[in-house]
């Protein structure tokens, strides 16, 4: 009698827009999916309901759950991501998640509600329920506190950490990254969207004892502010430095096939003036209610990735695959089918073990 081998389980640490980009790119294609969502966002509608109902922050796991719903183009999984002017501009899915958390008494089981609910064909598990704080200091000797002034301030970050400095880890994304077959790292911002996942204790621990694939995908593109600057070495050396040594099997990085490399500027910090702009042109957008993207800033630039930065990344990690991901009109996105096609040739798993 013919029978099926199960899927290979593939778990996505991360968070921010990079991490439904990776769910979306893998659905489909024979494999069971999960998310770990960072929990240390303040900025946006989910700062305003961590303060205003004390909750835990919903918006990367409602990308995420939208991501993974059974018709991600359906009525009620685009309803979830409709900000509503009658609810202070709130996108519907964030309000649902804290109102489901305070129904159900637990953030994790309004997230398994929400799974039904949308028929998601994997799983999305927050890497904490406690109230945690994201900390840093900047490479100039700058203490920042807080996700959104860490994501938007005035220098790269050289470290961050939460506080307190010991959240519970959910078991259900323990369990998840050991049981993985492949966990795929990023892509995503480092210090704001991967790295507080690691913070909590037993993540990290977890992805070193995992037997699964550790895939780091590097971001194609930066935006000033935390990791502005760095070079694709760089951003592994910054896991490693925040509890991963040891721990990325492969990286896959973006460089476009002509001449050396990716083109960059000269690193530097924004001045106080540029800064101060960029806040007042997010003030105004924020007040007329109309989308803020990183994407409009003229700061962005392709990560370093020239053969110099290639030679150093090989004494860190086993596998360095160097692809050409661009997409049309998107310079931080990785394009779906091949970010697919290079996740799946470096797992070593494929459709074809399917049965």
């Amino acid at each position: 009698m013919a029978y099926r081998m199960r899927q290979p389980l593939a778990v996505c640490v991360g968070g921010g827009t990079g991490q439904p980009q990776v769910l979306r790119a893998l659905r489909g294609r024979g494999w069971d999916l999960a998310a770990v969502v960072a929990m240390a966002d303040d900025g946006g509608s989910t700062g305003i309901i961590r303060r205003a109902m004390d909750a835990v922050p919903p918006g990367d796991v409602r990308n995420c759950l939208v991501a993974l719903a059974h018709d991600p183009d359906a009525p009620l999984a685009r309803s979830f991501q409709r900000r509503l002017p009658v609810a202070a501009n709130h996108p519907l899915g964030n309000l649902l998640l804290a109102t489901l958390a305070e129904e159900c008494g637990s953030f994790v089981e309004a997230v398994r509600t929400l799974e039904r609910a949308l028929g998601c064909i994997g799983h999305v598990h927050p890497s904490t329920i406690e109230r945690i704080t994201l900390q840093g200091i900047t490479r100039d000797g700058r203490r920042i506190s807080g996700e959104e002034m860490i994501g938007h301030g005035p220098c790269t970050l050289a470290r961050v950490w939460l506080e307190p400095g010991n959240p519970a880890a959910c078991d259900d994304a323990i369990r998840a990254i050991r049981s993985a077959d492949l966990v795929i790292l990023g892509p995503g911002s480092l210090f704001t969207s991967i790295i507080p996942n690691v913070l909590v204790p037993g993540i990290a621990e977890a992805i070193r004892e995992t037997d699964a694939t550790r895939i780091f995908v590097c971001p194609k593109a930066d935006t000033q502010y935390e990791s502005w600057g760095l070079a694709a070495d760089e951003y592994i050396g910054a896991l490693y430095d925040h509890g991963l040594e040891g721990c990325v099997d492969a990286v896959l990085v973006h460089r476009v096939k002509t001449g050396e490399g990716a083109a960059t500027r000269i690193f530097r910090a924004l001045t106080p003036a540029e800064v101060a702009a960029d806040a007042a042109r997010r003030a105004f957008m924020e007040t007329r209610r109309l989308p803020y993207s990183e994407d409009v800033l003229p700061h962005i630039h392709p990560v370093r990735a020239d053969n110099a930065v290639l030679a150093r990344l090989r004494d860190l990690v086993p596998l360095v695959e160097v692809r050409d991901f661009s997409l049309a009109d998107a310079p931080t996105a990785h394009d779906p089918l091949k970010l697919a096609s290079a996740i799946e040739g470096v797992s070593g798993w494929h459709r074809s073990r399917q049965r």
